[in-house]
């Protein structure tokens, strides 16, 4: 069966309009979204997020990184949409608006990734299939990739293409070599696990708090950034803190598996890498890349001066990330 070939996007408003472009074009979108609420395997509430574009064959399905609630994709859900296509978001378990897990809703846990991947594969099951898109483009950010590129590996999937963005397929670790790092955390790790039965927060970790501009890794962008500190205002619940043991244990077992896995990837990639990234390791992006058979459609884009967070960026780099996008897209093959 022939299927459309994929649509351009745009990026549609700029840093210096981001709170009036809120008020009258994503928040409208927003709320027109339909929210599910799914009950996970071991019964927690998970939130997820739909919009059917009328007319719309394609759609993407977006997992956001840790800490996010789906409502900061609103600016690039507005654009996929204006694009032409459906989207797909969801609230991964512990974040967002979907239920935690611990007594303290600011402490960041999950016991194995396999739990995100089960979470998401409910999502793509009950909501994005039924919905009876003919193609679909898999987007991930960060931590989000990480539970994509496992679920995608461990569950048949309807993905066409995945967009990777800043993956989260190491941690950033600065001057501190990685397997040093590594050790030191798994022994922090281990240490908790053999005192309490409580996750203990990660050296350095804590309750939510919001860090001044100046301060932040994620983005040179001010305005989208205070666009984003206000979204964690009006949505209180969905404020959340620092990592566990817990979780880093998770993650760095979660990342090894992806690194151990990399030959058997064989969907069409595109790695959006942050050059000015200090959260995740840009070299383990490359180290998972190289893995990749050279057979399969496969691009990276080295986005100069980005920080960890591309689509909240500065008009220039989200920009640019369009230009990648879109040129990945066209030579996506158009028959299903």
């Amino acid at each position: 069966m022939t299927t459309a070939a994929f649509l351009p996007i745009q990026p549609l408003g700029s840093a210096d309009a981001i709170n009036e472009n809120w008020q009258n074009r994503y928040l409208p979108l927003w709320q027109r979204m339909q929210c599910t609420v799914l009950t996970s395997a071991d019964k927690l509430q998970i939130h997820c997020y739909g919009f059917k574009t009328p007319g719309a064959t394609q759609a993407f399905v977006i997992s956001p990184g840790r800490m996010e609630l789906a409502i900061k994709y609103a600016e690039l859900c507005f654009e996929l949409v204006q694009a032409g296509y459906s989207v797909y978001l969801i609230d991964h378990r512990g974040q967002g608006l979907s239920q935690r897990a611990l007594l303290n809703p600011h402490k960041g846990y999950v016991a194995n990734f396999s739990q995100y991947q089960q979470d998401l594969a409910l999502f793509i099951e009950q909501v994005v299939l039924p919905a009876g898109h003919s193609q679909h483009i898999a987007l991930g950010h960060s931590m989000g990739c990480a539970i994509l590129a496992g679920y995608m590996q461990q569950y048949p999937h309807p993905f066409n293409a995945a967009i990777l963005c800043s993956p989260m397929f190491g941690i950033y670790t600065g001057l501190v070599p990685y397997r040093l790092a590594q050790s030191i955390a798994l022994a922090y790790c281990a240490l908790n696990q053999a005192l309490s039965r409580e996750p203990w927060y990660f050296p350095g970790q804590g309750n939510y708090k919001e860090k001044p501009f100046t301060a932040n890794p994620l983005t040179a962008c001010a305005a989208r950034y205070q666009w984003l500190m206000q979204l964690y205002q009006d949505y209180p619940q969905a404020q959340l803190g620092g990592v566990t043991s817990s979780w880093v244990s998770a993650a760095i077992q979660a990342m090894a598996q992806l690194q151990r896995d990399a030959a058997r990837w064989c969907t069409p990639v595109l790695l959006l890498q942050a050059a000015a990234d200090k959260v995740v390791s840009n070299h383990a992006q490359n180290l998972w890349l190289q893995q990749i058979s050279a057979d399969l459609l496969q691009r990276k884009v080295i986005l100069a001066n980005a920080r960890h967070e591309i689509f909240i960026e500065t008009d220039n780099i989200r920009q640019q990330a369009f230009v990648a996008i879109n040129q990945f897209l066209q030579q996506l093959p158009s028959t299903a």
